[in-house]
């Protein structure tokens, strides 16, 4: 109905003596299919921000996240994270997490370690945790869960539980085999061109004490997280287009 008929209906109600009516428009608007936001996940030891940016539905029933780095001196996958934010979109119905570094202190100083001295890939609370030795390239931190940066990306992830979880490292060249979800290792080893390989963190007895590991064994049901190995030196086509999104068909979240 048009808004000079609304008017004149209206009238004539009034003029009957009744109330007229609240005019509801009959187009609602629409919910949005697509947001681009940035939230921040936590601060590291030194205060810096750990950044999290989000493409696609809202309300996507398929979640992907990537995580572009973990150690500092590592820095090819932070490339893929910002190609992917920048230039990729996800399909309809599906959504990217995108963290280009959970460790943007070690980054700034260069080291693999955080601004602590701890290996965050050694430092998730596990069966499979040990402290190691100070000082080392591999110390696990004084006890489980001690670093801030783990425990950001801990409430992070139990709160946005993605389907899949792709976190990159250098530089020994592979898809990471866990077995849980063998059919993303294979469409990911396919899609990057690399192989299959164990990358497993042998530190005591039980869970690996890593990201994926914690992920993969207390938050199973949600997804599947899987490490990815550049090389050493992978060439800008390869870190930035053919990763970003040979990582997102792989997940099913982008054609």
């Amino acid at each position: 109905m048009r808004p000079r008929i609304h008017a004149v209906v209206a009238g004539l109600v009034l003029a009957a003596g009744l109330v007229a009516p609240v005019l509801i428009s009959s187009t609602a608007e629409a919910a949005p299919s697509y947001v681009k936001k940035r939230v921040v996940v936590g601060t590291t030891h030194e205060g810096r921000k750990i950044v999290a940016l989000y493409r696609g539905d809202p309300n996507a029933k398929r979640t992907l996240l990537v995580l572009g780095q973990m150690h500092g001196d590592e820095p090819a996958g932070r490339d893929t994270a910002l190609h992917a934010a920048r230039r990729l979109r996800p399909r309809a119905g599906t959504g990217v997490w995108i963290i280009p570094s959970m460790n943007p202190d070690g980054r700034s100083n260069g080291t693999r370690t955080n601004a602590r001295g701890v290996d965050l890939n050694r430092n998730w609370p596990t069966s499979g945790w040990i402290r190691g030795t100070k000082g080392s390239r591999t110390y696990g931190g004084s006890k489980k869960g001690s670093e801030r940066e783990t425990r950001a990306m801990m409430r992070f992830l139990k709160k946005h539980r993605p389907d899949y979880i792709a976190s990159i490292h250098q530089p020994l060249n592979g898809i990471g085999k866990s077995d849980k979800d063998v059919a993303f290792e294979k469409r990911l080893a396919k899609q990057l061109g690399l192989q299959r390989k164990h990358f497993g963190v042998v530190q005591g007895k039980g869970t690996s004490p890593t990201l994926t590991g914690w992920y993969n064994r207390y938050h199973g049901k949600a997804g599947t997280a899987i490490t990815i190995e550049y090389g050493a030196t992978p060439s800008k086509a390869f870190r930035t287009y053919k990763a970003a999104h040979g990582i997102l068909r792989a997940a099913r979240v982008h054609r």
